[in-house]
């Protein structure tokens, strides 16, 4: 009889340790299934394979973004393009011209807590209804435009940008790289063979 209770303990930690494991599986793959939140779009008659070098404009910003905002988004890029591609003393020396913008709005979400339920008189009695909530956010996006030297747009690939959430500013680099290099891993496109 002693045993029964051991048994019962050692199926029972079988079946967490099995359904815990589920779980962590089912988190994870549904990690893995998240969209692609790089939009990308380019002119297909060039051919990119061509581009050796490039010269990095100066960042345009939209809204409420402050110029230390504007000088790392500048830089992160900077950073992930020098590792592919020459830096170019001037525009006109550079196969490619490079500006960065970055924008950003702020937003009010209004909506109803359904988990905070508070009651109220009423002129028919009294009720109950969830609670409106109100909650102000900054919705930003990093934007890379590769052009021509003449400016002819080429290639831009965009995303939403989570840099301005934090406050210290070197989380706030380190996220704009991170944006950065999944922004420009899309770039070029590989619609051109060769080169010319």
């Amino acid at each position: 009889m002693a045993s029964l209770p051991r048994i019962f303990t050692h199926r029972l930690n079988r079946i967490f340790s099995v359904f815990a494991l589920g779980l962590a599986l089912a988190l994870g793959l549904g990690g893995c299934a998240t969209p692609d939140r790089v939009a990308v779009d380019y002119d297909p008659a060039f051919k990119f394979a061509n581009l050796r070098s490039y010269y990095l404009l100066d960042t345009l910003a939209n809204g409420p973004v402050s110029p230390f905002e504007s000088k790392r988004a500048n830089q992160a890029v900077n950073d992930v393009l020098s590792g592919s591609y020459q830096p170019a003393a001037s525009r006109e020396e550079a196969d490619f011209l490079v500006r960065v913008q970055l924008f950003s709005s702020d937003k009010v979400a209004v909506y109803e807590d359904p988990f905070s339920i508070y009651g109220g008189y009423r002129y028919f009695g009294f009720g109950w209804r969830a609670p409106l909530r109100v909650r102000e956010y900054r919705e930003s996006s990093l934007i890379v435009d590769v052009m021509s030297p003449e400016e002819a747009p080429l290639w831009r690939g965009s995303m939403p940008s989570v840099a301005s959430r934090y406050d210290d500013p070197r989380e706030q680099l380190f996220r704009l790289r991170e944006e950065a290099g999944m922004i420009l891993a899309k770039f070029p496109p590989y619609n051109d063979v060769g080169f010319d």
